[in-house]
């Protein structure tokens, strides 16, 4: 059965670093893409991603379906004596594991166990004036759902993801020409929203629910690892 989801549209940002630029409609991508082949969704879904506990939690987070059913949890950032937030799925397996390198806005999710074994590394987008624009980065790696090519340059994908909240926050993850995911803070799951400022640390201690949309034959553990990666660094991020 299928879903009508009633999200209002945000306003898209005036100053945030960036050029202005018109937003796209969420459209399902031309070919599938994973991090992980077995949570590719088969239709546009809807996940709600909630901030729990304290910092040495074994859940930091929790995202869930519209059923209110939990499919993936991240650690709190103390959680273990590794720097990383360990993403699991229901059962509790570890599927990998998110690093923040230093204070920097440079990440990377790794096997689990092993902080070497990198499998998507992300990076800070430059604006058009050369400054690094907060919120905006790029997420590269080897396309698992492209295991019937044999030429690596047709298997590694780059995302991007694109700020474009002006007072609530609001993320398109972006696959060439298209839209193919939204992480946008939670209208409905938020008992008060506080106004977004350019500097997100003006809203210290701050962790909104945040909703995910994922369109059809998009890996939905990696854009729940990618809404980890935005509440980190655009909210302070005290589990």
């Amino acid at each position: 059965m299928s879903t009508t989801y009633l999200l209002p549209p945000l306003q898209a940002p005036l100053a945030n670093g960036c050029s202005p630029r018109i937003r796209r409609v969420l459209k399902a991508p031309d070919r599938p893409i994973a991090l992980r082949r077995e949570y590719i969704s088969e239709a546009k879904s809807l996940l709600t991603f909630r901030p729990h506990g304290v910092p040495k939690s074994a859940i930091g987070y929790s995202i869930q379906d519209d059923d209110g059913i939990v499919l993936f949890t991240a650690s709190g950032r103390k959680f273990n004596d590794r720097p990383c937030r360990e993403f699991r799925d229901a059962s509790g397996l570890p599927l990998f594991e998110i690093y923040r390198k230093s204070f920097r806005n440079t990440w990377s999710i790794s096997l689990p166990g092993s902080s070497s074994a990198k499998i998507a590394t992300i990076s800070p987008r430059r604006s058009s004036s050369g400054m690094s624009s907060w919120g905006n980065f790029n997420i590269t790696f080897e396309n698992a759902a492209a295991f019937e090519s044999k030429r690596k340059e047709d298997k590694e994908l780059s995302l991007e993801v694109q700020s474009r909240g002006n007072v609530l926050a609001l993320y398109d993850i972006v696959d060439g020409d298209r839209k193919v995911a939204e992480v946008r803070e939670s209208i409905q799951h938020n008992e008060k929203l506080a106004l977004m400022k350019r500097f997100p640390s003006s809203k210290h201690g701050y962790r909104p629910v945040l909703d995910i949309i994922i369109m059809a034959h998009v890996d939905q553990a990696l854009i729940a690892a990618v809404a980890v990666i935005i509440s980190d660094t655009v909210f302070s991020a005290n589990v």
